[in-house]
């Protein structure tokens, strides 16, 4: 699957584009609330020309003081050519690589500069809707804004038999 990272850029008004690709599997849950056979989604993204190297991982939520459906966990690797990482802004959904994204209901935070945790909203009308979109569109979009204030867009695909594993995850 393919991942592209849209960075900004001064003095080209389009920005910069560099691909790269995500690799897509399911492992166990590890959290000890989770029911036994539970699974998270994990996503490896890596785009090479930016030593960008990130890690995406999906599941279902557990923890009752949490009002989420499910978290959203992204890791960057340290030595990102962009330096460090003010925000992750949230999670939008498109049909394919150049559609305009539908944003998910959640709430992200940063946890410190390579770790950030987005919670999927529970009010029943958003959680809905999220399911729907996560599950419907082939592309996800993950706005960063890097320290220093420069913006991009990471876009990763998952599409066709990929489907299925989101499925498993938002089918409850």
């Amino acid at each position: 699957m393919r991942a592209v990272l849209y960075e900004e850029d001064v003095s080209n008004p389009k920005g910069d584009r560099a691909e790269g690709k995500i690799t897509w599997r399911i492992e166990p849950t590890t959290d000890a609330s989770a029911p036994s056979g539970d699974v998270t989604i994990r996503g490896n993204v890596e785009v090479p020309s930016r030593n960008l190297q990130m890690t995406l991982s999906i599941r279902r939520n557990f923890d009752p003081a949490l009002p989420a459906t499910h978290t959203v966990q992204i890791d960057f690797a340290p030595d990102f050519a962009a330096g460090r990482i003010k925000q992750v802004m949230g999670l939008l959904m498109k049909a394919n690589e150049q559609a305009k994204g539908a944003p998910i209901a959640a709430l992200s935070v940063k946890v410190d500069d390579t770790h950030f945790l987005i919670g999927l909203s529970a009010v029943p009308q958003d959680a809905a809707n999220n399911s729907l979109l996560i599950r419907s569109r082939a592309w996800m979009d993950i706005p960063i804004v890097y320290a220093t204030q420069r913006r991009a867009i990471l876009a990763v695909e998952k599409d066709g038999n990929v489907l299925a594993l989101f499925n498993t995850v938002f089918a409850h």
